[in-house]
């Protein structure tokens, strides 16, 4: 008989799948009725004996997860408090999988996959005391299948990356630790050594390009960690920069305590990690502290800004939020959303991402929730994005009442994109212009997905946003360029357009504004304004020559006359709003001061 560690499999038996929980009695008795649940999915009727090749619900998900095993594990915690009912469920599940699934011969597709195969090798080896205990003529086939988990983890070849990869190492650890294999338990430690040194930043972001699996991947870690210190005492020091993942957790967090839809992220409230900044956005400001930082630019890809933390005059949970994404369009559980915009503002969701939906690829509402399209971001239509590509961050401004991006696109072939988001909280207002510049003609379209809950009207070439429910919310897009089309679409299929999926499988539409124009050299400009007003504002641009045309420096390397844009606009409650908006900077007014007169406090606030 193969010689285990008892001590090593009762302590490994740690995390929220494998500790015992206060239902573990109700899953066991599911589970001893035939009833088999592995959430988000429905639960299925289990055959007398499983071939192994089941998927009912044609989801990858749910294959992975009964190939698992992680579904027995409540017959062993039941097992440990006296409850033997499920011993011979769990003895005879076990044994047909080993029978039907020799290595890398499985019955079905993730049989074997990466991590499916990690997360099963620990149910086994934290089953093995069980089986001593009471169901001994079993212990040693299941001792084998744990040794060849073990060396099919060791092997390089089979490592992948991410969350997978992660789960792998655990796997290996637990298995040189139960095994008592000191090779295996420092081949696990050193890889997860190398790999945290390029999964998260010294500003502890994760690589993964989605907000939810920044936290996931910060639990994950964090039992890791744990796992670590079982074994050796202590974690090697590389763990350290996971310690900073929270604060940027409290950062990704809207002031309603959810997480916006960047990436593979469903809608998911932050709470359970012991951190100050965390305890401050679960709670909406009642206990806890705030990051020190309104405004946070991330080099791994992130800008998350807001109006404030919370205070007497204005609480948390009203201020305005925004996101900005940049960075490597091809993170694991990213989308193709560089540049791309999302808001918050008044306690309302008002400019949305697409969420998840599922992982099946082939899916087309999945496929085009990963596309450009399907994010508040300009797209070329028809044609195919780069993946590889970057989306550099180029300039960022950062102003007591607002801010000042400008990012630079080069995923189309023969085209850049070039957007700039100024953000002014003084006068609740956002403009987002996109210049796209092609050698070839293309039509360019500017996006904006409303919330679900919005309503729409169009007067005279401006977009009316209306929330009604809790109140109401008016949000004006008004374009500020001649020469473009305007439509709203909702729940388009051919091509998709108009679609949200705030949870799993979960498909909700939505209204979607495109403004769009083609040519070579363009531009798409949007005026957002915040300010809940019921009537559709005025507006104009102003451009302002230099006052100083005479003077070289207000002349650029191609001899033009350096010119400031002035964007005014009014409602009925009187007041006119302006913006100057020089090259790299900007200057508000909400005096009714004349265009000329903001252009020139600009110019001579910032000496050009």
């Amino acid at each position: 008989m193969t010689r285990f560690s008892e001590d090593a499999a009762r302590a490994q038996a740690i995390g929220s799948h494998f500790s015992a929980l206060a239902h573990d009695r109700r899953l066991c008795d599911e589970l001893l009725s035939g009833s088999l649940t592995l959430p988000p999915h429905a639960a299925w009727r289990l055959p007398a004996e499983l071939a192994w090749n089941e998927n009912p619900f044609r989801e990858i998900n749910w294959t992975a997860q009964l190939h698992m095993l992680r579904w027995i594990d409540p017959l062993r915690r039941r097992a440990d408090t006296g409850d033997l009912r499920g011993v011979d469920l769990w003895v005879r599940t076990v044994r047909s999988w080993i029978a039907a699934n020799p290595p890398g011969r499985g019955r079905a597709q993730y049989a074997w996959g990466d991590m499916v195969e990690a997360v099963r090798a620990m149910v086994m080896c934290f089953g093995l005391p069980m089986l001593r205990d009471h169901a001994p003529d079993h212990l040693d086939a299941v001792l084998a299948s744990v040794t060849e988990h073990g060396e099919w983890l060791a092997d390089p070849a089979r490592i992948r990356i991410g969350n997978h990869a992660l789960q792998q190492h655990q796997g290996l650890l637990v298995i040189g630790a139960v095994l008592e294999r000191d090779a295996w338990v420092d081949l696990a430690i050193e890889r997860m050594v190398t790999m945290l040194r390029s999964a998260y930043d010294e500003d502890g972001i994760n690589e993964e390009g989605a907000v939810q699996y920044h936290q996931i991947n910060y639990s994950w870690w964090s039992l890791t960690k744990r796992r670590v210190e079982l074994v050796r005492g202590r974690a090697p020091d590389e763990f350290s920069r996971i310690d900073k993942a929270p604060v940027g957790l409290a950062h990704a967090t809207r002031p309603d305590g959810t997480y916006e839809l960047i990436g593979d992220t469903e809608v998911y409230s932050l709470r359970g990690i012991p951190h100050p900044a965390v305890t401050w956005v679960a709670t909406g400001g009642d206990a806890g502290a705030p990051p020190p930082e309104r405004v946070k630019v991330y080099g791994s890809g992130y800008v998350f800004g807001r109006s404030g933390w919370g205070d007497a005059q204005r609480p948390f949970s009203q201020q305005g939020y925004y996101t900005l994404r940049f960075g490597p369009q091809n993170r694991i559980h990213g989308h193709e959303d560089g540049a791309a915009l999302t808001f918050y503002h008044r306690g309302r969701s008002v400019l949305v991402d697409g969420g998840k939906y599922a992982y099946d690829a082939k899916d087309p509402l999945r496929a085009h929730l990963l596309s450009r399209p399907a994010h508040n971001a300009v797209h070329l239509r028809g044609e195919a994005y780069d993946r590889t590509t970057s989306v550099e961050l180029t300039r960022s401004t950062l102003r007591e009442h607002g801010e000042d991006f400008e990012f630079v696109d080069r995923g189309y072939a023969g085209a850049v994109l070039r957007r700039r988001v100024v953000v002014m909280w003084d006068l609740e207002a956002v403009i987002v212009t996109d210049d796209v510049e092609s050698d070839h003609d293309t039509e360019a379209v500017q996006v904006w997905h409303l919330d679900p809950s919005a309503g729409h009207r169009v007067e005279a070439g401006t977009v009316l946003a209306l929330q009604r429910d809790e109140g109401s919310l008016h949000t004006w897009f008004s374009s500020l360029q001649g020469g473009t089309s305007l439509s709203v679409v909702r729940g388009r299929r051919d091509p998709w357009q108009g679609w949200t999926s705030p949870r799993w499988r979960e498909r909700v539409e939505t209204r979607t504004i495109e403004i769009s124009a083609t040519g070579r050299s363009l531009r798409l400009s949007t005026l957002i304004d915040l300010s809940d007003r019921p009537t559709r504002p005025s507006v104009e641009v102003v451009t302002v020559p230099s006052c100083r045309a005479a003077d070289p420096s207000a002349v650029d390397a191609a001899g033009a006359v350096d010119e400031v844009d002035v964007v005014r606009w009014s409602t009925t409650d009187g007041v006119v709003r302006s913006v100057a908006l020089g090259a790299d900077w900007f200057v508000t007014d909400r005096r009714g001061t004349s265009a000329e007169d903001v252009a020139r406090l600009g110019r001579d606030s910032f000496g050009r």
